[in-house]
């Protein structure tokens, strides 16, 4: 995938979203791929988990709504 000028925003925002979504309800690996979208970055789920395991965030990602 082409990387698009927003690319190096895109462990901020992760880093946003997985903060803001501590300390309630797990956030999907569809809402943050969504969320990346609204923001103009274009990004797989690979990309994601790699992102995650470099800066080794350590949060709860449910694959599906409880």
């Amino acid at each position: 995938m082409a990387k698009s000028c927003n690319q190096k925003s895109k462990i901020l925002y992760l880093e946003k979203m997985l903060n803001e979504s501590a300390g309630g309800k797990p956030i999907t690996m569809q809402e943050i791929l969504s969320t990346l979208e609204e923001h103009g970055i274009r990004a797989e789920r690979k990309s994601i988990y790699d992102d995650m395991e470099t800066y080794s965030f350590d949060y709860m990602i449910s694959p599906y709504y409880p």
